[in-house]
């Protein structure tokens, strides 16, 4: 991120003064424990959650889960039993599995200094969890999963957390794991060293079949939404926020900036989930598209759509003078072509491709982060997940509510998705909001406005 658009967003969210009284890594960092182990505790053991303690185990020699917390007890339970079987050694948490959506605390309590914590929650639970780490009396490092909020008040106290979290000398790593697939990062160096010429706009893409809402019998509507965290937005963000915030991060990394302000339309056309029957027990978008608009006049377009058997396409665009650049997430094969069809491979003739060998991008970013622990180095990928995130968050306001908005307007705003997020236990009330017939609210535009 350039130094005019740092102190620019520096201004605008209020935090100048403390970013500019803590120089980052202002003091020592900490090595692991005394018998030179790294003690894990693990905070969310859902889908992703599943893979990331994997990857965590396996990027170090020494390293052990120790505690785990979950919103469901038996979902804690199973989840220790499943990572047992693929690393039984590397498994020491005996009676330490606390759950409910505070048992975070507990978790992050059994550790040390030096050791980790993996925070992969729904997203809505990002700034709660890491606010409770960098402010902890222990020095505990982290890995936590995108995005990192769903609202710009949640993602302000990230903000403040993590200025806590540098002048400790934390090393925290972030799950925009695009940016350590190594051909990816070749493709955007060279774009940026203009082998694509002069980048002129960016395109993200995501078109796919919808997320299925699996209501079970007998959850209280908080339960239910937690257990189908990407249908509702205090849980994921939306569908902007959680699902295209990778492409839209390496797009802004092509540009090397951030936009400046946003418009666009979408939001519930037709209904997959009842066979054409309208019922809204969820709040998922079928369609959205974003334009946003650099301060230098160049546009990054969005495009998204999450209806079935429509053609699909998963990826990020670069145009130049010189060609399109063809990366992201969905693109194992990133290029820069002289033409663009989309559909047939064939047709495309590459003037630029990657040497750089395929990796585990989910491993590399935990053997990234587990070895800046263990050589005491500075390591923190919190702000441009914070502008990704942020990024993320101005789309899917401009898209809700039909209006221009800008980023300064957008870092002003004070919709929370999540008031009470420190108070919520798994008894409580949902957040979210239904109308008199039961109908979540979604975004109307002309009629959301931003608060």
């Amino acid at each position: 991120m350039s130094n005019v658009s740092r102190r620019s967003f520096l201004k605008s969210s209020g935090l100048v003064t403390a970013a500019a009284a803590i120089p980052a890594f202002a003091t020592p960092r900490v090595h692991a424990g005394e018998d030179n182990t790294i003690k894990i505790a693990w905070v969310g053991c859902g889908g992703r959650g599943n893979g990331a303690i994997r990857q965590a185990l396996n990027a170090d020699q020494n390293v052990k889960l120790y505690a785990v917390a979950d919103a469901f007890e038996q979902r804690a339970i199973n989840a220790v039993k499943g990572v047992t079987d693929t690393h039984e050694d590397k498994v020491d948490v005996g009676d330490r599995i606390f759950h409910d959506l505070d048992g975070f605390k507990q978790a992050v309590d059994c550790l040390d200094d030096g050791d980790v914590v993996v925070l992969t929650t729904p997203q809505g639970f990002r700034p709660v969890t890491f606010d409770y780490v960098a402010n902890h009396k222990k020095h505990i490092n982290v890995f936590m999963e995108k995005p990192l909020g769903v609202d710009i008040p949640g993602l302000k106290r990230l903000i403040a957390a993590n200025e806590v979290a540098k002048k400790k000398g934390i090393q925290v790593g972030v799950g925009l794991n695009n940016r350590h697939y190594l051909r990816t990062e070749e493709t955007v160096n060279a774009i940026r060293d203009g082998k694509l010429g002069d980048v002129l706009t960016t395109w993200v893409y995501r078109l796919q079949g919808p997320h299925i809402l699996n209501l079970r019998e007998g959850y209280s509507d908080l339960q239910n939404e937690i257990s189908n965290i990407f249908c509702f937005d205090w849980t994921s963000g939306g569908f902007i926020v959680d699902a295209l915030i990778h492409n839209i991060d390496i797009c802004c990394w092509c540009m090397d900036d951030v936009p400046v302000a946003a418009f666009g339309s979408g939001g519930r056309i037709c209904d997959p989930h009842d066979k054409g029957q309208r019922r809204m027990q969820d709040q998922l978008i079928d369609c959205g598209a974003i334009e946003y608009v650099f301060k230098d006049g160049r546009r990054m377009n969005l495009h998204t759509r999450t209806v079935p058997n429509c053609w699909g396409m998963f990826q990020a665009n670069v145009q130049g003078t010189k060609g399109c650049a063809q990366l992201g997430e969905g693109v194992g094969d990133p290029a820069i072509y002289e033409g663009c069809d989309m559909r047939n491979a064939a047709a495309r003739k590459a003037i630029w491709k990657p040497e750089s060998p395929s990796n585990d991008s989910y491993q590399t970013e935990h053997d990234l982060l587990f070895k800046a622990i263990r050589e005491n180095k500075p390591w923190n990928e919190v702000q441009y997940a914070v502008d990704a995130t942020r990024t993320a968050i101005l789309g899917r306001t401009a898209m809700e509510t039909g209006d221009y908005i800008t980023m300064e307007d957008m870092m002003n705003s004070k919709r929370e998705l999540v008031p009470n997020i420190d108070d919520l236990r798994l008894d409580s009330p949902s957040p979210a909001k239904r109308d008199e017939n039961g109908n979540y609210e979604i975004g109307q535009p002309g009629i959301t406005k931003l608060v």
